[in-house]
């Protein structure tokens, strides 16, 4: 099964929350899944810049293969590049075309929080 979260803000509490669902089901040995993706749009996707916060959270998730995802979008409209994000993150031309895709193809869908 393939799983995608969505986050879209910025608050860390939030973003912990995100990060500890993440965690949570890649540790349930009672859930298969084969890709799993944390996307993040709006606000959200600024956490995903190389100077984050939350930035020595997202390792683990890397290491454990989750895709981290920020919209391009939202990252232009509030004058971020692609560069300036963290190692490992890919950028979607859209977050929402992302994530109607994702669910077109039959991924999980979970907003967080």
């Amino acid at each position: 099964m393939n799983v995608v979260f969505h986050v879209s803000s910025a608050d860390l509490g939030d973003w912990r929350h995100a990060i500890r669902n993440v965690r949570n089901l890649l540790d349930d040995e009672t859930v298969e899944t084969d890709e799993v993706t944390l996307l993040a749009n709006g606000d959200a996707a600024l956490l995903f810049l190389a100077d984050s916060p939350v930035r020595d959270r997202l390792d683990p998730l890397f290491e454990a293969g989750v895709r981290c995802c920020a919209c391009r979008n939202s990252l232009d409209g509030r004058g971020f590049d692609a560069d300036q994000l963290a190692d490992g993150v890919e950028v979607v031309p859209s977050g929402v075309g992302e994530l109607v895709a994702r669910q077109a193809a039959g991924d999980a869908y979970l907003k967080v929080p």
